[in-house]
C-alpha cells in the first residue's frame, strides 16, 4: 500500500509540474497612456516561457505581441523555450531549449508552476517572479514610467569572414549604481517555422507555426558580466564589448537574428534597463 501511495503522489506531482493553463479573461489594463518614448526611458523586458507542447502558449504569445505593439517601443519580448513542454519527442525532435533558458526556468521557479507563464523585468509580483499572461500588461504598465537607473545604447555586428557576432555597448548611468550590476547580451531569432500545439485550432497540431523572439544563447554567460567592480557614480559612462562565434551546427539564419541586451542587479535579479536591435550590421 505504501508503494501505491508514493506512486500516486509522484503522478500527482508530475501533473502539477506539467500544468498548461488555459488563458481566460481580459488582460488589458489600459488603451491610452502617456508613455515616455525618449531615449532615456526605461524599457521593459517581457520574457515569455513556452514550449511547443503547450497548447495555451500561442494565446500567451499573442498577448505578449499585443503588449509590445501598444507601448511604443518600450517593451521588448524574449521567448524562452524550457521545461517539460519544450522537451523534444520522436515525432518532433527539433530542440528550442538552451542551457541558459533551462537555468532561468529552474532558478525563477517557472518549472514548478508550468506554462504559459513569464517574467516582467524579473521583478516579483505577489511574492513570485512568475507572472501569468493575463497579468503581464498590468505589471508592464506599473513599470513604464518609473525612472531608469541608466541609459543603454549598443550596436551589434556580424563578421562574414569570422562568423562572429560582436556587441559594442555604452552604458550611461543616470543614477548611482553598484558592483552587483551585470550586463547581459542575448541572441534571438525570428520566424522559425516549426511544430506547435494550439488548443484554439482544429486540428490542434500546427506543423508550420511561426515562432518569433526565440532566445538562442547569451553571448557572455547566463547571468552576464559585472558592469564595474566598484560603485558607479551618476554620470559615469561605461563601455562593454562581447563576442560570440556561431557554431555551424546551429543553423541560425543571420538575417533573422537580433540582439537583446540588458543590465540587471545580480543580487535581486531585477532588470534595470534593456534594449534591442532589429538586425545585425554586416561587416567583412
Amino acid at each position: 500500500m505504501k508503494i501505491i501511495y508514493h506512486l500516486l503522489s509522484l503522478i500527482t506531482l508530475f501533473i502539477l509540474l506539467a500544468c498548461c493553463d488555459e488563458i481566460t479573461g481580459d488582460y488589458r489594463q489600459s488603451q491610452n497612456q502617456n508613455i515616455d518614448t525618449s531615449k532615456n526611458a526605461r524599457r521593459i523586458l517581457l520574457e515569455d516561457y513556452t514550449g511547443f507542447k503547450c497548447g495555451s502558449c500561442p494565446a500567451a504569445a499573442e498577448i505578449a505581441h499585443d503588449i509590445e505593439s501598444r507601448y511604443s517601443g518600450r517593451v521588448i519580448l524574449m521567448t524562452v523555450h524550457a521545461g517539460y513542454f519544450a522537451e523534444p519527442t520522436t515525432a518532433h525532435p527539433y530542440d528550442f531549449r538552451t542551457p541558459e533558458g533551462n537555468e532561468w526556468n529552474v532558478t525563477f521557479g517557472i518549472r514548478d508552476i508550468g506554462n504559459p507563464n513569464g517574467m516582467v523585468n524579473r521583478i516579483k509580483s505577489d511574492g513570485s517572479y512568475v507572472i501569468t499572461p493575463t497579468k503581464w500588461d498590468a505589471v508592464v504598465l506599473s513599470l513604464l514610467n518609473t525612472e531608469p537607473v541608466l541609459k543603454l545604447e549598443f550596436n551589434a555586428y556580424y563578421s562574414l569572414s569570422r562568423k562572429e557576432i560582436s556587441v559594442d555597448a555604452m552604458l550611461t548611468y543616470l543614477k548611482d549604481g553598484f558592483p552587483t550590476h551585470n550586463f547581459v547580451a542575448c541572441i534571438l531569432e525570428d520566424s522559425i517555422v516549426q511544430y506547435q500545439i494550439d488548443y484554439r485550432k482544429t486540428p490542434q497540431d500546427i506543423e508550420d507555426y511561426v515562432h518569433n523572439h526565440v532566445f538562442r544563447a547569451t553571448m557572455n554567460s547566463t547571468w552576464g558580466e559585472p558592469v564595474s567592480v566598484n560603485d558607479i557614480k551618476a554620470g559615469a559612462v561605461i563601455r562593454k564589448n562581447c563576442k560570440y562565434i556561431i557554431p555551424e551546427s546551429k543553423g541560425w539564419r543571420i538575417d533573422k537574428l537580433k540582439i537583446v541586451c540588458f543590465v540587471h542587479d545580480n543580487s535581486t535579479k531585477e532588470i534595470l534597463q534593456s534594449g534591442e536591435t532589429d538586425k545585425l550590421i554586416l561587416i567583412p
